[in-house]
């Protein structure tokens, strides 16, 4: 669907743009354009701008091509962790802005308030989220990439329909992990699981201490649980030592990473990757055009471009309402599909790379994610779950 001359052209307005998002953000007032990209400056998360911008940058040229206005966005930088109306204070705003990855949603939510714009929240995926809606300015702050919780919710499915009911929880204790811990149990417990032994929630489990390690192959041995899942980011020192110890044979691993490493015991984990319809599509495009497949950052890069793409259109879309283009209730559609209906002054709804696009403000999309049995002999069997297909 795209082509090198044309992409050729919105590289140098992305250069452009990247050359005015150089200055202080206090000090310029450009244009306000259509959307305002704000990437991290410094950082082990600098590195993700690239690929969101790419992923951005596919949907502009590929809207364009059916059809569509050039889009006239530019970019700015900004330290991690800071709030961005500081820097923006003197800024005209255009109707739309991304927000860098790890925002802080409580400043940037009252910014979305008081200058009354949309923030489209690209890769914001973690336990941040389910405070979403209670925060001021929620209401214009749109996720674009499923929360964590629903790899959660897919591995429980799994587990429920592999007949895993019975199972113990252990967390390393971490406010992530704790919060992802207390979904799973509330979801399990839903669909009929049982956590065995005295405790009444997830176990903290401090890798560094051998008894707590040794009390929990004890109770294991004792209860006999189908699974022991297991709250903690993949090679922690946490997954290292269950990894180590000797369990009861037909006890599976439930991790909420895809396993990859072998053990003596059938694992099962859920990828983190989610994918949408159009993920087939955009991958392809995306491959041809950069020469590398394409991961969540440029998929959530790309679906927040489709959104911005909508926005220039001009029917329904105002300086306050950037997402008017935008409508989670239809029938998700092809980007020229989307261009016709937006040049009839309708809204529309993308086919999502990275979710379902289904999302709502403050309510983050749903998406496919595929779950991951690893066997003991290295067979690795994988199943898809969408929890909010329509």
């Amino acid at each position: 669907m795209t082509t090198n001359k044309n992409f050729a052209a919105l590289q140098i307005v992305g250069v452009l743009a990247a050359l005015l998002g150089s200055q202080s953000l206090v000090a310029s007032e450009p244009l306000a354009g259509n959307a305002l990209i704000l990437l991290p400056s410094e950082g082990a998360i600098a590195g993700l701008g690239d690929g969101l911008r790419r992923g951005f940058g596919l949907a502009q040229e590929q809207s364009q091509l059916c059809g569509a206005p050039s889009t006239q966005w530019s970019i700015g930088w900004i330290k991690p962790g800071s709030d961005p109306a500081k820097q923006l204070s003197k800024r005209k705003l255009p109707p739309l802005l991304l927000a860098p990855p790890a925002t802080p949603l409580v400043e940037t939510g009252l910014l979305a308030a008081s200058e009354q714009r949309q923030i489209i929240l690209p890769l914001q995926r973690g336990a941040s989220l389910q405070q979403l809606a209670s925060r001021r300015g929620s209401d214009q702050l749109w996720p674009v990439s499923p929360a964590r919780s629903l790899e959660i919710d897919s591995l429980v499915k799994a587990m429920v329909q592999a007949n895993l009911r019975s199972f113990f929880l252990i967390s390393d204790g971490s406010a992530e992990q704790q919060l992802l811990a207390d979904r799973f149990l509330e979801s399990m417990r839903l669909n009929g699981g049982v956590l065995l032994g005295t405790d009444l929630k997830a176990r903290l489990i401090d890798p560094n201490k051998p008894k707590d390690l040794q009390l929990l192959v004890s109770d294991a041995e004792w209860f006999q649980p189908a699974a022991l899942v297991v709250m903690s980011p993949q090679n922690s020192k946490l997954t290292l030592a269950v990894q180590a110890q000797t369990w009861p044979q037909d006890m599976r691993l439930a991790w909420n990473f895809p396993p990859k490493s072998l053990s003596k015991q059938v694992q099962i984990g859920v990828a983190e990757a989610s994918k949408g319809p159009g993920w087939k599509s955009f991958e392809l495009d995306f491959k041809k055009r950069f020469g590398y497949k394409p991961g969540t950052v440029e998929a959530a890069g790309y679906d927040a471009g489709q959104l911005v793409a909508l926005s220039v259109l001009p029917a329904k879309v105002s300086a306050r309402n950037g997402m008017g283009g935008f409508n989670p209730a239809l029938t998700p559609k092809s980007v020229c599909a989307n261009v016709k209906i937006r040049k009839k002054g309708d809204a529309a709804r993308p086919l999502g790379a990275i979710s379902n696009m289904d999302m709502k403000a403050a309510t983050p999309p749903t998406a496919q994610l595929d779950v991951i049995q690893l066997e003991v002999d290295g067979v690795q069997l994988q199943k898809a779950f969408n929890l909010g297909a329509n």
